[in-house]
C-alpha cells in the first residue's frame, strides 16, 4: 500500500469539486448515469502488492485451466448449460482478493474467482478520468501489467472482435440497457466497436445467429458473452437457442468457463492465499465455531446468497440436492489499510486477466476495487461517504 500518498491524496488533491467533475467527465462520454458509488479516491498500491496479487491471479487461473482440474470441475457444470466447442482456457477471467495483514505486510487473500467477463472498458475509463481530472501523471497505472493504454485497449479490442467486423460480433445480455453494468457496455463500445445485443432479441436461423445493426440484419460470428446462465434462468428469459445448441458461432469468453472457474474450485486450489473451503455436501462434521467460516453459494453473483454469520440450522436447511452448490469457507480478515477523512477502510482487490491463444500464460490487466467499513465490499452494501468502488492505481510515487 501507498499510505503516505493515499493519505496525501485524500487531505490534499481531494476535492468535492473534483469529485463532481471526475463523474460528470465519465457519464459525459458514456452518455448515460452511473448507479454505483464511485469512491472518493483511487486506491494507491506499490508496484511490490501489484506483483503479488498478479502472481497469485496468473497461478489460480493456470491451476483452473490445468486439464485434469477441469476434468474434477466438469461435475459443476450443468448439462442443459453445456455450450459446444469448448475452449481449452478461459479468454477472460477475474480474481477477487480481500487484502489482509500478516506480520504487518499487506497480502492478497482469495475470496473469490470467475472464468467471466468483468468491467475491462468502465474501469479503464474510470482510470482516464480520475487521472485526468487530478493530474496524476504516468507513473500511476490501472493495469497489472507493464503495458500502455493504447496497448490493452488493442488487446480488449482483439480478445472481444478477433478477425471480425464490429457489425458482426455481439456483446450479449438480457436487457442490457436496463443493467447497471450498461456503463461497461457503453465503455466496451467505444473502445472496441461492439455495441450490446439483447440476447432474447437475436434471431435464429438454422444455427446461425442475426441481430440488428443501423437498421440491418447482421450475422453474429463472434459472442462476447455477459448473459449470466442463473440469471437467464431467474428471469424466465425465452433464448431463440438453447445453450447445447451446436451453434455456427465463436466466443468471445467460451460460456463453460463460468462454471467451471467458479467458487466451485475453491476446495481444491493450492496456493498461499487460498483460504480453507469446503463443499457442504463434503462436510462430514459441522465445524464448532462457525464465527470463523462464511456460507457461499457456488453460482450466486453480487455477494447473492453469502451467509457472513451462519448458524448449524443454516446448514442443515440446505437440501441434500443443493449441498453441493454451497461451500464454507474460513474467514478472512480484512485489513483496514485504507485511509480516508472518515476512518480507515477494507479493501477488496480484483484482478481481470485476459489469456489470447498468442500468449503462454494469462495477462493480468485491469483492476477493480471495493472498499468500505462493513462486513461486505460490494457496491449495494457501500453506499456511504469514503466507500463504494474505484480503480486501483498502481506506482511508488512519491507526493
Amino acid at each position: 500500500m501507498n499510505n503516505a500518498f493515499q493519505q496525501h491524496f485524500a487531505e490534499r488533491r481531494y476535492s468535492d469539486g473534483k469529485n463532481n467533475e471526475v463523474r460528470a467527465r465519465l457519464e459525459d462520454r458514456l452518455r448515460c448515469t452511473v448507479d454505483f458509488r464511485i469512491m472518493e479516491a483511487p486506491l494507491f498500491c506499490t508496484i511490490a502488492l501489484r506483483d503479488a496479487v498478479a502472481d497469485a491471479a496468473r497461478e489460480l487461473v493456470l491451476q483452473c485451466a490445468d486439464p485434469a482440474f477441469v476434468r474434477r470441475m466438469e461435475t459443476a457444470l450443468p448439462s442443459h448449460a453445456a455450450v459446444p466447442r469448448r475452449t481449452p482456457r478461459p479468454l477472460f477471467s477475474v480474481v477477487d482478493f480481500a487484502l489482509c495483514s500478516v506480520h504487518g505486510s499487506i497480502v492478497p487473500r482469495l475470496i473469490e474467482l470467475q472464468g467471466f467477463p468483468s468491467l475491462f472498458g468502465y474501469q479503464w475509463m474510470l482510470a482516464r478520468a480520475l487521472r485526468e481530472v487530478y493530474a496524476l501523471n504516468d507513473g500511476w497505472s490501472p493495469l497489472f501489467s507493464d503495458m500502455t493504454d493504447d496497448e490493452y485497449c488493442a488487446l480488449l479490442q482483439s480478445s472481444i472482435r478477433g478477425v471480425h467486423h464490429p457489425d458482426t460480433v455481439a456483446l450479449t445480455e438480457i436487457r442490457p440497457h436496463e443493467q447497471k453494468t450498461r456503463v461497461d457496455f457503453l465503455a466496451t463500445e467505444q473502445i472496441t466497436g461492439v455495441a450490446a445485443t439483447d440476447i432474447t432479441s437475436c434471431i435464429n436461423v438454422g444455427g446461425t445467429l442475426f441481430h440488428e445493426r443501423a437498421g440491418a440484419l447482421h450475422p453474429i460470428r463472434r459472442i462476447y458473452n455477459r448473459a449470466i446462465v442463473d440469471e437467464v434462468e431467474e428471469l424466465g428469459a425465452a433464448l431463440p437457442f438453447r445453450w447445447n445448441d451446436d451453434l455456427d458461432v465463436e466466443w468471445a469468453g467460451h460460456p463453460d468457463w463460468y462454471f467451471l472457474m467458479s467458487k466451485a474450485s475453491l476446495p481444491f486450489l493450492h496456493h498461499d492465499c487460498v483460504p480453507h473451503t469446503t463443499l457442504v455436501s463434503d462436510l462430514e462434521t459441522v465445524p464448532e465455531d462457525l464465527s470463523r467460516f462464511v456460507l457461499k453459494p457456488l453460482f450466486a453473483f453480487a455477494g447473492k446468497g453469502v451467509n457472513l454469520q451462519p448458524s448449524v440450522l443454516d446448514i442443515a436447511s440446505i437440501p441434500s440436492e443443493q449441498r453441493s452448490s454451497w461451500v464454507l469457507m474460513e474467514k478472512v480478515d480484512y485489513a483496514r489499510c485504507l485511509y480516508t477523512p472518515l476512518g480507515m477502510n477494507a479493501v477488496e482487490l480484483r484482478c481481470m486477466l485476459i489469456w489470447p491463444e498468442t500468449s503462454a500464460t494469462p495477462i493480468p490487466t485491469m483492476s477493480l476495487v471495493r472498499t468500505g467499513r462493513s462486513g461486505m465490499m460490494g457496491a449495494r452494501y457501500n453506499t456511504t461517504d469514503w466507500t463504494g468502488a474505484t480503480v486501483a492505481l498502481f506506482g511508488d510515487e512519491g507526493q
